[in-house]
């Protein structure tokens, strides 16, 4: 829907910045990123996810609206990401799926602390553990996510993959528009006018979860340091418009830890054609975990199927 000059850019940005895109509205379930209008925000009304994401009170979210009240089958998800070495310093409530979405580890440090993550991972009583890659993990190789997995022997790794768990279809890829080349950290950089065409037009729809490392642009993306949104409009519109996943789960930009919840019809303008009027709830959630020199919690998410 929107083509490459969304972009423009320069080699010592942080990442190409965008311009002429619309924005997502979204509802905020948890944590007003603090840079938005308390105001402004849309009041939510939706009995499709429910919950606060803590381990007392999960996330309740269903496959389809039609089973709520029914007997379903359901998982116990437990969430993170960005915990850069400090895993063992967050409590990780017990679940049926553990999923990480990258930066366990710091870049300098990455080929023997992400040997340390992964036997800390082998410890969890979680009898399913997920793990994508995140910019930080310049120890693994993008062209051999075979040798990723047999590094990662306590968990699945997952890039540019669909698995199904008990019935649940979780996709996970780690790539992000690529930063300039001031900096270090910058595994799984793709050239932002390719992402789209190489990357995520290869996610299925009809998926259950969705895992990046990177957000979709205007959605707990924004970066105060830059005062710009920096994550991936290509990401954003074909979430909304194809994918259609229940879940999104992502890292990355550290002050927008939280949970919102997209609504198709108060997105109209930025699903096009495509809009539809029985389209599911998303609920999008920041997992970053690191807050400097505070750890926000694991995100529990209860998923009916």
């Amino acid at each position: 829907m929107f083509k490459p000059s969304t972009y423009s850019c320069c080699c010592w940005c942080s990442v190409p910045s965008v311009r002429d895109h619309p924005s997502a509205i979204v509802h905020h379930l948890t944590y007003i990123p603090y840079h938005e209008d308390r105001d402004e925000m849309v009041p939510l009304n939706s009995i499709q996810n429910s919950g606060s994401g803590t381990e007392n009170e999960p996330f309740i979210v269903y496959r389809n609206p039609r089973m709520i009240g029914k007997e379903n089958k359901h998982l116990r998800f437990v969430c993170m990401s960005d915990t850069h070495n400090d895993i063992d310093k967050i409590h990780i409530p017990h679940g049926d799926v553990f999923i990480h979405c990258g930066d366990a580890v710091n870049h300098r440090t990455s080929s023997r602390d992400i040997v340390r993550f992964n036997d800390f991972v082998g410890q969890l009583s979680h009898k399913y553990k997920i793990f994508i890659s995140g910019n930080h993990c310049v120890c693994l190789n993008p062209k051999r996510p075979d040798k990723s997995q047999k590094l990662l022997t306590n968990m699945i790794y997952l890039q540019d993959q669909l698995i199904d768990i008990e019935g649940v279809g979780i996709y996970g890829s780690p790539w992000r528009p690529k930063r300039g080349c001031f900096y270090r950290a910058e595994a799984f950089g793709y050239d932002s006018k390719h992402i789209r065409e190489d990357k995520w037009s290869k996610i299925p729809d009809g998926i259950d979860f969705l895992l990046t490392h990177v957000p979709p642009y205007s959605i707990r993306d924004y970066n105060s340091s830059t005062e710009e949104q920096l994550g991936c409009p290509d990401l954003l519109d074909e979430i909304v418009t194809r994918i259609r996943p229940r879940i999104h789960l992502f890292g990355h930009m550290h002050s927008c830890y939280g949970a919102s919840s997209y609504k198709s019809e108060d997105n109209r303008i930025l699903e096009g054609d495509q809009f539809q009027t029985d389209s599911n709830d998303i609920l999008f959630v920041n997992l970053a975990i690191h807050q400097g020199m505070s750890y926000a919690k694991s995100t529990v998410i209860d998923y009916y199927y």
